[in-house]
């Protein structure tokens, strides 16, 4: 597996990323901690050009990755499979007892 190195801002209490959980790699992420000030130069960074403001706070968050989810075949269709088997084996014995 490869480990990637990425870096997470938090701004007022919110972690913002990009993708959907299922779709994040399986990765170390650095999560810095701003305080308000940090915050608003972090937000203006873009605009202006400005350096990059320092954290208050900085802590790596190991993502494993998702497993995959579910089976390969939904269980909707497993039911109706199972259901329809039922429903022959039924009919096919009342069948034979009606003869």
């Amino acid at each position: 597996k490869q480990w990637y190195q990425r870096r997470v801002a938090i701004t007022a209490g919110i972690v913002s990323l990009v993708k959907p959980h299922t779709e994040l790699p399986a990765a170390t992420y650095t999560v810095d901690l701003y305080d308000e000030a940090g915050i608003a130069a972090y937000k203006n960074q873009g605009k202006e050009g400005a350096d990059k403001p320092t954290p208050v706070h900085s802590f790596s968050l190991v993502h494993p990755g998702v497993s995959k989810e579910g089976l390969p075949i939904q269980t909707e269709f497993i039911v109706m499979v199972a259901s329809l088997l039922v429903w022959w084996g039924a009919n096919s014995v009342k069948a034979k007892i009606s003869e």
